[in-house]
């Protein structure tokens, strides 16, 4: 870690920054604050290793890319689905809609979210991995092009969203239904906390 920049203010009034340019995890962020400003990393997902391991990654990435320009507490995410050991990241085609729906039916899996906040007056970084288990129903291949011409899946780990028409897919979750989303959000408290930062204080 390398010595604090100059010049930067108290933690109590550093802008927080969400490197992000999913909706959602503002939507959420915003359930307790309205005092961020977001901005996209517009970084390669690319890392290696677990699937822990490599959420923590991307994340990190994700608030240093951001930091290089901006200065605050940066909040980084990355969300990937895991099952089997096979990580399922965003479809990049109907097709591969196709074949994560087709995976996830009728069995159970697990969603991890690697959260990141950077401090850049002193460079100090404070990661968690969160985990959240999902059972989904069997699904007819029916229902599954009809959830495909919604178009719902694009964008989305594991092609899925558990707050959109997929809801009527899942018949139970063990976790953080946040973390579902993309962002865990009592995870990410406590991790502002560690950093110096309470918004519910």
């Amino acid at each position: 870690m390398s010595g604090a920049r100059a010049n930067q203010p108290p933690i109590d009034s550093v802008k927080l920054i969400l490197a992000s340019a999913s909706p959602r995890r503002a939507e959420i962020l915003s359930r307790i604050t309205d005092e961020f400003t977001v901005v996209p990393s517009n970084i390669i997902e690319r890392a290696e290793g677990s699937p822990e391991e490599q959420v923590l990654a991307l994340a990190e990435a994700k608030a240093r890319t951001v930091a290089i320009d901006h200065h605050g507490l940066i909040i980084g995410a990355d969300t990937i689905v895991v099952i089997d050991g096979r990580i399922l990241g965003k479809p990049h085609s109907r097709e591969q809609g196709w074949e994560m729906l087709r995976l996830l039916s009728g069995r159970a899996h697990d969603v991890l979210t690697g959260l990141c906040v950077l401090r850049t007056d002193d460079e100090r970084v404070y990661l968690r991995c969160e985990k959240t288990r999902v059972w989904f129903r069997d699904l007819s291949e029916q229902e599954m092009e009809r959830y495909l011409d919604t178009q719902e899946y694009v964008d989305k780990a594991g092609g899925y969203a558990i707050q959109g028409t997929a809801a009527a897919f899942i018949t139970g979750i063990d976790g953080d239904y946040f973390n579902v989303m993309g962002f865990p959000l009592c995870r990410l408290v406590f991790l502002l906390r560690e950093a110096g930062l309470d918004l519910l204080a």
